[in-house]
């Protein structure tokens, strides 16, 4: 039962539109996700409410009860197995999921966008006429806060339906931004147009922003600037540190594994996570017999289209044997793998934080990263530091730190004794920043 804050005191309405339609149809989480449910589970007890926008173009809003949270810890932390049976009665209308817009897509395919667009409305409209139900609205009051923590960019015309609902109750809304990375690649994909034109009316409609880094803290003002000219609050607050396993039963490590004779890397295996050269520098550690025996064990999903990783694999038949791949880990084998591990290797070209680095200092475990963006504000000073782009400094790097076992240990003990944050307290701290008034952005 969620606790009633006091009567002058804001109430914050966090929007779960975006965890419910991913859990729809998946059981485990990415880097997202769940920041997104860590959020939600520890604000349970925090006096806050939860929302979900549904109906065509999500333009109804409803009260999400506090047992949707509750079901989606447990299923993304792989305590019970999905059942949407149950998530239907607890969130009816979880079942309307958006309606499409394929302008972006389609935009030089008229009737492909005309045949997709009337396809998805039938569907919508079939749905609603079979599932929706009343679900009971939200009581805005005048200076309540709505905080979106997700990827609402995949909802069209989301941003509107914000803007309406300040117009209309006198609220506030504020919005953590994980990263801004697409929009330096707006010329790439429909996604990467979707997401700027997101962040261009997110500028304007939201009244308060978050973000994790200072690094992503720079970029975020510098494209505001660019695209209004003007300046709106921009805080950091700090993500917690452990994965969202706090319950779980302890899982075994995965077959033809041995604790401390591999090392660790985690992330969805693509192009800007740079997982190739961290391969092509691990062939080379075991072609120069500076391995000392250990595995590389590789968790995320796989971008097929991941041209450079297909190369490696087949060039040098030596990773065969020496590299393991696990997709769609659940969080019980994840924080096993942790526990496990020799230490851990981050190698990604860009991040908005970079959570798994984060992940490993709350192992208390060595973390071996890249030195670019915001990485090293995850990894901590005690990390070991490389350049993504430089294999042969990467390849030093890891032959220093699996030959050196004094310096890996030492190490090691001043992460272990180096404060960490929990999901607890950077919950508490998101929420008592979103409850203060807004002032005007300095400069």
């Amino acid at each position: 039962m969620s606790l009633q804050p006091p009567a002058s005191t804001p109430t914050i309405y966090l929007d779960l539109t975006d965890l419910i339609l991913w859990v729809k149809k998946h059981s485990n989480v990415t880097g997202i996700q769940r920041v997104h449910l860590n959020y939600a589970l520890h604000s349970l007890d925090k006096g806050v409410k939860f929302i979900m926008f549904h109906g065509r173009a999500c333009k109804r809003v409803s009260l999400v009860a506090p047992e949707v949270v509750e079901y989606m810890g447990a299923l993304l932390s792989g305590q019970i197995e999905p059942d949407a049976a149950r998530l239907y009665r607890l969130c009816p209308n979880a079942r309307l999921r958006p309606w499409k817009d394929y302008q972006d897509k389609y935009r030089d395919k008229p009737a492909k966008y005309y045949w997709h667009t009337s396809a998805s409305a039938l569907q919508f409209y079939i749905t609603q006429l079979l599932f929706q139900r009343r679900m009971p609205a939200p009581e805005f009051k005048p200076g309540d806060v709505l905080l979106n923590v997700g990827r609402s960019w995949i909802i069209g015309g989301y941003v509107q339906n914000i803007e309406q609902l300040k117009r209309q109750h006198g609220i506030s809304a504020q919005i953590l931004l994980h990263d801004v990375i697409p929009v330096g690649f707006i010329q790439k994909s429909s996604e990467s147009r979707i997401f700027t034109q997101f962040i261009k009316e997110s500028f304007r409609a939201f009244d308060r922003f978050f973000t994790s880094s200072e690094y992503n803290r720079g970029e975020i003002r510098k494209y505001m600037l660019e695209f209004t000219g003007a300046e709106k609050p921009i805080e950091k607050s700090l993500f917690g540190q452990h994965i969202n396993s706090e319950g779980v039963a302890k899982a075994p490590l995965p077959a033809g594994l041995t604790p401390d004779r591999y090392l660790l890397t985690v992330g969805r295996v693509a192009e800007s996570k740079n997982q190739a050269r961290l391969l092509q520098a691990w062939a080379r550690v075991i072609e120069t017999r500076q391995d000392a025996g250990l595995q590389l064990v590789v968790v995320g999903s796989v971008n097929k289209k991941y041209q450079a990783l297909n190369e490696i694999l087949k060039a040098k038949p030596v990773l065969q044997e020496r590299v393991r791949f696990v997709s769609n880990a659940s969080d019980e084998e994840l924080d096993a793998l942790y526990r496990a591990c020799h230490f851990t290797v981050f190698p990604s070209l860009i991040e908005g934080y970079g959570l798994p680095a984060a992940e490993s200092v709350s192992y208390g475990k060595f973390c071996l990263a890249s030195h670019a963006a915001s990485i090293p504000e995850a990894a901590g000073e005690h990390a070991g530091f490389f350049d993504p782009l430089d294999v042969d400094d990467i390849y030093a790097k890891l032959v220093q730190f699996i030959q050196d076992q004094p310096l890996l240990r030492e190490r090691e003990a001043l992460i272990r004794a180096t404060p960490r944050m929990s999901w607890a307290e950077a919950t508490a701290d998101l929420l008592a920043k979103a409850r203060r008034p807004i002032r005007a952005a300095a400069g």
